[in-house]
């Protein structure tokens, strides 16, 4: 018999998502360093630096003397300084969920995402973490889903997979999973509500 909830398992995004940055202050720091708009992210992230340092392949101070040879040491200095806000009304709807359906963290992290999940009080909100760190493999790339969902022991067609970046959400399509492209609580509780049976 086919199961009567809208999904068998939810996997969320980290960044963006579970926690944010304050995009404001990263603008306030590109301003203070004489950076175009949008540079630095693109720098760190955008680039083969950051998908090595999200595959694990570098370690934090590599990454960051290597990102200060293009933004200069004092932005990335800055940037790798900030800390991110917990949203505390997507952990309460992660709690919820797990009352029905496990939930597991997708994340394009680092070598320290297990330290800063323990700093945040975060250890304990997931049933499960997939870090490209660990694995060396990265969202969008079909195999990390289908690590996900295989490690869930859940068909894609089965799990949500929710992200705020689009290239991550077409990442998660292609694998086969149902996925909500997250632009804030209240439109995933809506989106959620449409869901349910």
């Amino acid at each position: 018999m086919a199961s009567a909830k809208a999904f068998d398992a939810y996997i969320f995004d980290l960044d963006g998502v579970v926690r944010h940055f304050d995009r404001m202050e990263e603008e306030a720091i590109e301003r203070r360093h004489g950076l175009a708009p949008g540079s630095m992210i693109h720098a760190a992230f955008g680039s083969e630096l950051g998908n090595e340092f999200i595959c694990g392949r570098i370690d934090h101070p590599e990454f960051e003397a290597r990102l200060a040879t293009v933004i200069g040491p004092g932005a990335a200095a800055e940037l790798l300084a900030m800390r991110p806000e917990v949203d505390h009304g997507v952990v309460s709807l992660i709690e919820a969920l797990r009352a029905d359906a496990p939930v597991a963290l997708l994340t394009n992290g680092s070598t320290r995402t297990a330290h800063e999940l323990a700093a945040a009080g975060l250890s304990a909100a997931f049933d499960m973490v997939v870090n490209s760190a660990t694995l060396g493999i990265a969202k969008p790339a079909v195999e990390i889903y289908r690590h996900a969902t295989g490690r869930l022991g859940v068909p894609p067609e089965r799990t949500l997979f929710v992200d705020d970046r689009p290239l991550n959400i077409d990442g998660a399509r292609t694998a086969g999973l149902v996925a909500h492209h997250f632009v804030g609580l209240d439109e995933l509780r809506r989106f959620l509500g449409r869901a349910a049976p």
